[in-house]
């Protein structure tokens, strides 16, 4: 992906996860947003470059993680969000019997004995791979600890996992269902 449509794609994810208020778009119970509205967002930004919804097709197609969805009129992130009002997220019907978190080594001395916390997100981002895992938890530490969560033991005790995009999510894990696996 070439660097106008990396700053771009940066600058969608802030706006649809974290600050949607602070340009004037206002979120849907589902997390979308007006793609009409967002682009012109975006313009208003990238005053020397013409976003447009191809624009925007484009940068999902070339990201290597699905950030974005765009359905009919409206677009929306598929996770991350951090503001006050709280995305409703499709359950998962068909889960794997394990997922996967990576972190960092402090975190995960927090992690083995209060579990994992959705803190400052609205939810708790699990991978279905560890490859997944390894590249998210580089974001924080060159070489982060994977832990996989023992998915069938936590849905027997009420822990409802969710789908959106290519992660699941959750609003929190328990300790006895997380174990270290690198």
């Amino acid at each position: 992906m070439n660097k106008l449509y990396i700053k771009i794609s940066k600058f969608l994810s802030f706006i649809l996860r974290h600050g949607p208020n602070k340009v004037g778009l206002e979120l849907d119970s589902n997390g979308f947003a007006d793609l009409n509205e967002v682009l012109k967002v975006l313009n208003h930004r990238f005053k020397n470059f013409k976003v447009t919804r191809y624009t925007i097709e484009e940068i999902i197609e070339q990201s290597e993680k699905r950030r974005f969805e765009i359905e009919n009129s409206k677009i929306r992130t598929f996770y991350g969000h951090s503001i006050d009002d709280k995305i409703i997220m499709t359950l998962a019907v068909d889960l794997p019997s394990a997922l996967y978190h990576g972190t960092n080594p402090k975190a995960y001395n927090v992690i083995k004995t209060e579990g994992l916390i959705r803190k400052k997100r609205q939810y708790v981002h699990l991978s279905e791979n560890v490859e997944t895992a390894i590249m998210v938890g580089k974001r924080t530490f060159s070489n982060p600890i994977i832990i996989l969560i023992d998915v069938q033991s936590a849905r027997k005790e009420g822990i409802k996992f969710y789908k959106s995009g290519d992660m699941y999510l959750a609003d929190y894990i328990h300790p006895k269902f997380i174990r270290k696996v690198k």
